[in-house]
């Protein structure tokens, strides 16, 4: 409201003319401790954007949390000290916000890296509700990927005017809460490994002890001596809180670093990845139709740069469920997720590969092992899912035939063949074997002595695959069945010779790899065997991954050479003959001369319901989803109108048992204060009845001491015609002005904040 019509609505009530504002109005602290509670802020902003760093590790996070917090200051100076009306400050915001939106979360959509787009806008405008789940859905680091830096964005610009606007005025815990918003952001959005949680808080007890402690408002007594007496007191109390925050710290490093998990549980840890391998067929059973047919000589993909006998990797496989190799959801698959930026930190002399996928492999996207960069088309970069635990990639929806992108990586160690009684197993947690092959782990067993050392088995298991036979089971082969279901991996073991391909080698030395106890996996790909750049569907081709304790996880190769297989071929089972047996014939089959028919009666038409009735379930349909958001976007009036009845009654009961008439006033003065009056909580009476300038206000503010202060107390009678007086002089007060005055006062923003003002004050 204006102050002309503040001054023309207090003079028809009878009120004193407020005095105007001045519209240069300064804190009330002094300028210096302003300034030191200014810089401390500052520093708190600085010490809780730092729990955001692992979710991001990319300059772009400073960038756009520094250009939001100096936009919130360019905003929330001026609307300080000019006293910018609050939906005037909103709108101000907005536009800010979507002026500088794009060019400091949403860069990679900016024109030339200045003005916003629509498209950079669009993003922005949307990324404002869903980028919140995407920063759950990409795997950190999330440098700029997308629109991932708009939480971020939101948090540093509102959280920063509103911090301003608190500071201004001098309440210190309101503008901490918006730094420790950002900081609460980073704690619940990051990762599962904290940023140096023990550093932090000690870090963040230091800045708010010097903020509150040492730069705290100096104490003032009544004389000189007084002042240095409460000055003293003071120090004490900030040595005492130095000592106490120094013991907690200590103790909550000591207590962290004993019992704290390694892996903390946050946000991350509840969301289920968008891309579920397991709902998919594994790419292992897909294995026989790429070695064969036309398939097989035909090319799949152009690379250059691949290193001969190096895998492009299409798929890491650690679960089996007896019937198939397939990605499993235990602490070592880790989870696909969106891939936002570098894989790792390039080492030395990385390998670039360039790949041109002319087939795509259902959903895989092939990769070198020790992936560092990837760079795709921007059209597929966006959906790019990688598992950073197993190394393999997927693209859902598969990518377009033709696609090209190129890759860097670390150079890859060529498979193991012998050489395996070195290695010791490693920890990977991987889920049990439900399922196993008898016949071929007892064909392990008998390899090796039982008190041989895990690498000693693990090279026995080696050695019993090597010596099998290779065959695709083609016309020109010796026969040989696909899959690797148990049945099929028994019948590799009792067969001689033993034939078989890759994709029953690889799983049946992953199986027996995890017997002897290494935690195992299977990699699919393809190898570039002749180097000429193109790969082949025959190509392609499974080797076994196991962890090792010191070297981590080691490609082994258990693919016999290629050499003919021999003519005869038998089982090592017993054949046993079993006695003729002759079958009873079958019973004869009676015919039916009449077919049955279906039902051909007519069914009656259910009956349509009544039009009346139609229009009143559509009406209520509508009605109470309306009502539902009507209810919610006037729930701040209508609460505190309930509020305020409810407290009406509370205080009318009080009065009557009492008897005294303290609530009867302080409904009267509430509506004083709703109408712009100057009311302290502290204020008396007498105090409040001056500022109100009205005969009849004085009139009760008197009878009100008179009767609370009565040597020989007040009966029922007297309360209730002191209520009735009060609810005379509350109609008269609301009767005046017009009627869109009269509800602007009893609901506009500020006169529900002085009511809750009393209401808290008592």
């Amino acid at each position: 409201m204006s102050p002309s019509r503040r001054a023309a609505r207090a003079s028809h009530l009878g009120l004193p003319v407020p005095a105007r504002p001045s519209r240069r109005s300064r804190p009330a602290a002094p300028a210096r401790r302003f300034t030191a509670d200014v810089l401390c802020w500052l520093a708190l902003w600085a010490v809780c954007l730092l729990p955001v760093w692992p979710l991001y590790r990319d300059p772009a996070l400073f960038v756009t949390a520094g250009g939001g917090l100096l936009a919130a200051l360019a905003l929330g100076v001026p609307a300080a000290r000019f006293r910018l009306p609050w939906h005037l400050l909103l709108a101000c915001a907005v536009v800010l916000y979507l002026l500088i939106g794009v060019q400091l979360a949403v860069p990679g959509a900016a024109v030339a890296h200045v003005l916003p787009g629509w498209d950079g806008l669009s993003q922005l405008v949307r990324g404002s509700v869903t980028s919140w789940v995407d920063v759950l859905s990409v795997d950190p680091p999330l440098a700029d990927f997308g629109a991932v830096l708009v939480p971020v964005l939101i948090l540093t610009l509102g959280g920063g005017l509103a911090g301003w606007l608190a500071l201004w005025h001098g309440k210190r815990v309101l503008a901490a809460l918006a730094p420790a918003a950002l900081a609460v952001y980073g704690v619940l959005f990051g990762a599962r490994t904290g940023f140096h949680p023990v550093a932090m808080g000690a870090v963040v007890l230091a800045v708010v002890g010097v903020w509150v402690l040492a730069l705290g408002p100096r104490a003032r007594g009544i004389d000189a001596e007084h002042t240095r007496a409460l000055a003293a007191g003071a120090r004490r109390r900030a040595a005492v809180g130095a000592v106490l925050l120094a013991v907690c710290a200590l103790a909550g490093a000591g207590l962290s670093g004993a019992l704290a998990p390694q892996h903390r549980s946050v946000l991350r840890t509840a969301y289920e990845p968008s891309y579920q391998p397991l709902r998919h067929v594994s790419p292992l059973q897909q294995y026989r139709a790429w070695v064969t047919g036309d398939a097989a000589g035909s090319t799949v993909a152009r690379v250059s740069g691949l290193p001969r006998g190096s895998m492009l990797r299409v798929a890491v496989l650690d679960h089996y469920n007896g019937l198939a190799m397939q990605v499993g959801d235990s602490a070592s698959s880790g989870s696909f997720t969106l891939l936002p930026s570098d894989v790792t930190t390039p080492g030395q002399d990385p390998v670039s590969v360039q790949v041109t996928w002319l087939r795509p492999y259902g959903e895989w996207v092939p990769v070198p092992e020790h992936l560092e960069r990837i760079t795709l088309p921007s059209a597929q970069r966006q959906g790019l899912y990688y598992d950073r635990a197993l190394g393999a990639a997927v693209a859902p929806g598969a990518l377009p035939a033709g696609t090209e992108y190129s890759t860097l990586s670390a150079p890859a160690a060529a498979p193991l063949r012998s050489g395996l009684s070195g290695l010791t197993p490693g920890t990977a947690v991987q889920p049990d074997l439900t399922q196993l092959p008898e016949s071929l782990v007892a064909a392990d067993a008998a390899q090796a002595p039982a008190e041989a050392t895990p690498g000693a088995k693990l090279e026995a298991s080696l050695r019993l695959l090597l010596d099998g036979y290779v065959s695709h089971g083609e016309d020109d082969e010796a026969p040989s069945r696909s899959g690797h279901s148990v049945e099929r991996l028994d019948r590799l073991a009792t067969r001689d010779p033993m034939v078989g391909d890759a994709e029953q080698y690889a799983a049946a030395f992953a199986l027996l790899a995890r017997q002897d106890g290494f935690p195992s996996r299977v990699v699919l790909g393809f190898v570039d065997a002749n180097g000429d750049g193109k790969l082949s569907g025959s190509e392609l081709t499974a080797w076994v991954q196991v962890q090792d304790a010191t070297r981590g996880w080691v490609s082994i190769d258990p693919n016999p050479r290629p050499r003919p297989v021999p003519k005869h071929s038998s089982t090592t089972e017993h054949a046993v003959s079993l006695p003729r047996t002759v079958l009873p014939p079958d019973p004869p089959v009676q015919k039916d001369p009449t077919p049955p028919r279906a039902d051909e009666s007519t069914q009656p038409p259910s009956p349509q319901p009544a039009a009346w009735l139609v229009a009143l379930t559509i009406a209520w349909w509508w009605m109470w989803r309306v009502g539902a958001v009507l209810a919610v976007l006037t729930a701040p009036w209508w609460l505190l109108l309930l509020l305020r009845g409810v407290r009406r009654a509370l205080r009318r009961r009080a009065d009557r048992q009492h008897g005294r008439v303290s609530g009867g006033w302080a409904e009267l003065r509430d509506d004083l204060a709703g109408d712009g009056v100057p009311v302290a909580a502290a204020a008396t009476r007498s105090e409040v009845a001056a500022h109100a300038g009205s005969a009849e206000v004085t009139a009760l503010a008197t009878r009100a001491d008179a009767l609370s202060f009565a040597p020989d107390g007040i009966g029922p009678d007297e309360v209730r015609a002191y209520w009735e007086d009060v609810a005379t002089a509350r109609t008269r007060l609301r009767k005046a002005g017009t009627r869109r005055e009269r509800w602007g006062r009893r609901l506009a923003p500020r006169a529900l904040a002085r009511r809750w003002h009393l209401w808290r004050a008592r």
